[in-house]
């Protein structure tokens, strides 16, 4: 139970300061050290994400980089994603799942690399209004369904709450700066892990609230911390710092999941 303990600081820590990326170290940590199948990892992260995600939110709120009408309406246009996503994981082989979460979090290590290289201190800074470059809002609205869909199917499938590719396709899609594309990613990231929630629940899956309650706890404490650090920590060491945290969950991850397969 240590573990648990633990383990959810860090995750509330990693919600609340980078907007999301709690379920990138909860579903190897319910997984492997907590002894649960990956099915039940991912139902279970989302709990554990989500509450931790509404705390964090809570704190972004009062330092004004939250955007709740539109990430309210990413949020809302990915529920088809994530519900895609939840009937398609049902089918694959748990170590499966977990080399494919494996290969993703390489990936997002990558471009949060990249994107810590080009980005500078932050500054104040307003998100542009949802228009295109002529003033209208067809292929604006285009990009956030898109957006939003794809981020809902990593939100289902993996059982993530997908902070780490919302906060890219914030400042893609709506051309967000760090501040504002992290605070609004909490609540598409709030939105995202209930639907998913809802869409497992209903396939039978099982949560174990001896786990969770702890781990959940934990989680809101970390937020409640991370939201406080989020606003004194420079956002390039943190995301430099996350992406090698990523790359060495990956390696792990991998080495457990990939022999199984062979």
């Amino acid at each position: 139970m240590l573990i648990a303990v633990v383990a959810g600081i860090a995750v509330g820590l990693l919600v609340a300061g980078l907007g999301g990326g709690g379920a990138i170290l909860t579903v190897p940590v319910l997984v492997y050290a907590l002894h649960r199948s990956p099915h039940e990892a991912t139902a279970s992260s989302l709990v554990i994400v989500g509450v931790s995600s509404l705390v964090g939110l809570w704190s972004h709120h009062r330092a004004g980089t939250v955007q709740w009408g539109q990430g309210a309406l990413f949020g809302l246009v990915g529920i088809g994603g994530a519900y895609l996503g939840t009937r398609a994981s049902r089918g694959v082989d748990g170590n499966l799942l977990l080399t494919l979460f494996a290969a993703l979090l390489v990936v997002v290590a990558t471009v949060m690399i990249m994107r810590a290289q080009r980005e500078r201190d932050n500054t104040a800074c307003v998100p542009r209004p949802l228009r295109d470059e002529n003033g209208g809002h067809t292929f604006a609205l285009v990009k956030v369904a898109l957006a939003g869909t794809g981020v809902g199917l990593l939100t289902g499938f993996f059982g993530v709450g997908g902070g780490f590719a919302i906060v890219p396709a914030l400042t893609l899609a709506l051309g967000y700066c760090m501040p504002y594309a992290v605070g609004t990613s909490l609540l598409v990231v709030v939105i995202n892990s209930a639907t998913s929630l809802l869409f497992h629940s209903a396939g039978g899956a099982d949560l174990e609230w001896d786990v969770v309650v702890p781990f959940a706890a934990t989680a809101v404490i970390g937020a409640a911390l991370g939201g406080r650090l989020a606003q004194r920590i420079p956002k390039r060491m943190l995301q430099l710092g996350f992406a090698v945290f990523l790359m060495c969950v990956a390696a792990y991850t991998a080495w457990r999941a990939l022999p199984q397969l062979l």
